[in-house]
């Protein structure tokens, strides 16, 4: 059996909070009618590129945006995913709900100044060990999500495996793929529905992008 397990890594598409730029985390937003029309989107790509006869089986976060894309996306083929919780998007505790650019900048942005003069503290949620009350700071998601696909490499070696998931989880998957760390910025947004060709081997492990952000669907030509 080979070591190797390829993964197709999808996020799934938009909510009414992804649109107002709201940090949702655990909160179970459904798909927005934007949303289900890029999986509508998704899935005529699937179909034309025959690319859901490659898969050996499909995932899904257990969150209801993760899993209604998947379910839009491949209802051409009648495949029911699998939902997992461990392919959560990180949990902001606290923060879910909140504007992301308030809690989500730049590593090194500087603090801000009161009209005192006195230097304000700002949380920043980018911060690889910033505590999340009742959620997971950066360093946790970190684990949990290397966790999680390296077990589900070992459960399915050998397979060909589509992931349904979040921002979040692809951001993470992208700094282990391109060995980055956690500080690293990333250039780009992660748009909803890309898609994210990657492979994990096995004894040692390693972690290898195939073909790394597909967006060929994304503006469809009628």
């Amino acid at each position: 059996m080979t070591n190797k397990t390829e993964f197709w890594l999808i996020r799934h598409g938009e909510t009414a909070w992804n649109a107002a730029q709201k940090l949702q985390g655990w909160v179970d937003i459904p798909l927005n009618e934007n949303g289900r029309q890029q999986a509508a989107n998704l899935q005529r790509y699937f179909q034309r590129e025959k690319i859901c006869a490659q898969f050996d089986l499909v995932l899904s976060s257990d969150l209801q945006r993760a899993a209604e894309t998947a379910l839009i996306a491949l209802e051409h083929r009648q495949i029911t995913p699998i939902t997992d919780p461990r392919l959560r998007e990180r949990s902001y505790g606290i923060y879910e709900g909140q504007h992301w650019r308030d809690l989500m900048r730049p590593v090194n942005s500087q603090d801000e100044e009161d009209s005192a003069g006195t230097t304000q503290k700002r949380l920043n949620l980018r911060q690889p060990d910033a505590p999340v009350p009742e959620g997971e700071s950066l360093i946790e998601f970190n684990q949990r999500i290397q966790s999680a696909f390296e077990s589900l490499a070992q459960e399915y070696a050998g397979q060909r495996v589509a992931v349904f998931a979040h921002g979040g989880v692809i951001d993470i998957v992208w700094r282990h793929t391109h060995q980055l760390d956690l500080l690293a910025q990333r250039p780009r947004p992660i748009p909803n529905t890309s898609i994210n060709h990657f492979e994990i081997k096995m004894a040692p492990v390693l972690w290898q992008p195939i073909r790394w952000e597909i967006t060929d669907h994304l503006n469809p030509v009628e």
